[in-house]
């Protein structure tokens, strides 16, 4: 055994010893193998979970991941919405498929080959649909793949950039690997191109000394960025900064956007909406008016500044709050034309320093200089009294609210103890509003709608039934990997709200309405073993499959349905009561 396998093997087992409930040998090293490929992604713990795969019918595909400009896409993406325009998207825009296998192997077969190159020749092919391809491969590796198809055909108008990775991972060594398995890299690399005409495909291995050097390296948060010019005022500064020294201060060593820089921006990415096609016309623009003429600039918090010759600053602990458009469209720009444009280097982007620790005035500086504009879904909330408080108080019993995306996961803390907002958000909306449904339905734009926002995150409730709430979730979430339950992935995605909502309306007897009715039953943990997961678990099938049957529906659409919501809801209500009938044994 080589000494990368080892050190893989430790980083394997710390990752489950820190775990309440450990995962599945086979699972912790799945997603253990596509946080590690994906690391330059920066997405959360629950991120990599949603595009996990494994089980039967997974068409020797354990991971699948689509990205458009960076962003992670999700069945309710708003590309996806009714009413989308493809022309709110950049013309070029990149789409990225990822493909990963993982093995816990020392070594590589040409089987898993194999049987990706025969399911991505039917999963890529548009003319299949999802009927045709439901008797061959799970529901969850059709959705998964169907967020990659419908990506490219609703934007294919706008001459999209596309690239597909396959990564084959094991705990092997590359430099060993037979001269089959090498032939086999080549004909997949060739197959996918053929599938995607135009795409840039990469096919690889990936080993026990790879995954290593990967998973030990640590996202650089201390840069260098060179001012032309700067005023000061204690610990912040403001200046201006030619756009090649800006594009190589975003860039990491393979010219990539150092997307870790912007964990704390309440924006994603915005794609082409009218002023990023703005500022790109700007940037292309060979005329005398400079960029920062244009522009509002950037703004970035630090937690250290060290100023040395040539007017260079060393930053400590950077994060760009404020800026993320104009980033990705200098980054965009320059990427394409090269840095060296004459152009380029006589502009500047204005850009502010602010040094602080306190997370307050950290706070109020991410509000101030993202309220000129609208933020179109809830993400500015995270700024407010009530999530900072949530955070202390799940600190304080030594859980983490991921108010600030991967802060606590880069803090290395255990990720079954890490609770993003959206997470909680869906919790309470399933099991203290009881809505599964859409819990379900809507996993990235839940908190868009001020009504629901306000419903799920009210100053009023206790901050216990949050934790509470969480908790719960969180030990069905565990319970549905276990061996005992053996729910694959597509079960667990379209039931994991409706099992944790059934239990808790059990518990209380009632239907819950609102999240105060369990202020009473939040005082003590609630006993949930993997007996009554799997128990709720059958119901919640029974139930599904008779909604599926009776309106011809797909599981996964059904899963988004209120009549179930309101069939499990009631079943959970007659079990309370026949429990309550039912005279305890003496």
């Amino acid at each position: 055994m080589s000494n990368e396998v080892v050190l893989v093997d430790q980083f394997l087992k710390a990752a489950q010893d820190s775990r309440d409930t450990p995962l599945p040998d086979d699972v912790a090293f799945e997603v253990f193998a596509a946080a590690t490929v994906l690391s330059g992604q920066n997405l959360s713990d629950e991120e990599i979970e949603a595009g996990r795969i494994g089980g039967g019918l997974d068409g020797g595909l354990d991971a699948v991941y689509t990205f458009l400009d960076g962003r992670l896409l999700s069945e309710d993406s708003d590309v996806f919405e009714d009413g989308f325009k493809p022309s709110e998207v950049r013309k070029g825009a990149e789409i990225s498929l990822w493909l990963i296998q993982a093995k816990r192997s020392e070594g590589f077969g040409e089987d898993a080959f194999d049987k990706v190159n025969a399911s991505t020749k039917k999963l890529l092919d548009l003319n299949f649909t999802d009927e045709q391809l439901a008797g061959i491969y799970s529901a969850d590796v059709i959705a998964r793949v169907r967020l990659f198809t419908r990506a490219w055909t609703l934007l294919s108008i706008r001459s999209p950039r596309i690239s597909i990775t396959f990564a084959y991972v094991s705990r092997g060594d590359t430099t060993s690997a037979s001269a089959g398995v090498t032939q086999k890299v080549a004909d997949t690399r060739a197959a996918l191109s053929s599938l995607v005409i135009g795409s840039d495909v990469e096919a690889r291995l990936v080993g026990a000394r790879e995954l290593w050097a990967m998973a030990s390296a640590t996202p650089e948060y201390d840069l260098q960025l060179r001012f032309r010019d700067y005023i000061s005022e204690g610990d912040s500064y403001a200046g201006l900064v030619s756009l090649p020294e800006y594009f190589r201060f975003l860039s990491d060593e393979s010219g990539a956007l150092r997307g870790h820089l912007f964990d704390w921006n309440v924006r994603d990415f915005q794609g082409a909406v009218t002023v990023n096609r703005q500022m790109q016309a700007t940037l292309e623009a060979d005329d005398e008016r400079d960029f920062w003429w244009l522009n509002n600039g950037v703004t970035i918090l630090c937690s250290g500044v060290n100023i040395g010759g040539e007017k260079t600053f060393t930053l400590s602990g950077v994060q760009i709050v404020n800026g993320m458009q104009t980033s990705h469209a200098i980054h965009d720009v320059l990427t394409a034309t090269g840095v060296d444009l004459e152009r380029h280097k006589r502009r500047s982007v204005q850009v502010r320093v602010i040094k602080t620790l306190d997370e307050a005035i950290r706070d109020d500086v991410i509000r101030a200089t993202n309220s000129q504009t609208k933020v179109p879904d809830a993400s500015l909330h995270a700024t407010e009294d009530l999530h900072r408080q949530i955070e202390s108080h799940f600190a304080a019993k030594g859980w983490y609210y991921d108010r600030r995306k991967n802060f606590y996961k880069n803090a290395g803390k255990p990720a079954d103890k890490i609770i993003s907002i959206a997470t909680l958000g869906q919790a309470v909306m399933a099991i203290g509003l009881s809505r599964p449904d859409d819990a379900r339905a809507r996993p990235s734009t839940l908190l868009n709608n001020e009504a629901d926002y306000a419903a799920v995150f009210n100053p009023s409730l206790s901050l216990d039934v949050y934790l509470w709430v969480a908790t719960v979730q969180r030990r069905v979430d565990s319970a549905l990997l276990t061996e005992a339950v053996a729910a694959d992935a597509s079960t667990r995605t379209n039931t994991r709200f409706y099992v944790s909502s059934f239990l808790v309306t059990k518990a209380l007897g009632a239907q819950v309405f609102n999240p105060t009715q369990l202020t009473q039953l939040a005082q003590a943990p609630l006993a949930i073993g993997e007996d009554d997961v799997k128990a709720a678990l059958a119901v919640v099938l029974e139930e599904l499959g008779t909604v599926a049957a009776d309106n011809s529906w797909q599981p996964d659409r059904a899963a988004k349905s209120h009549l179930l919501a309101t069939a499990v809801t009631a079943r959970a209500v007659a079990a309370a009561a026949a429990e309550r009938a039912t005279p305890e044994l003496s």
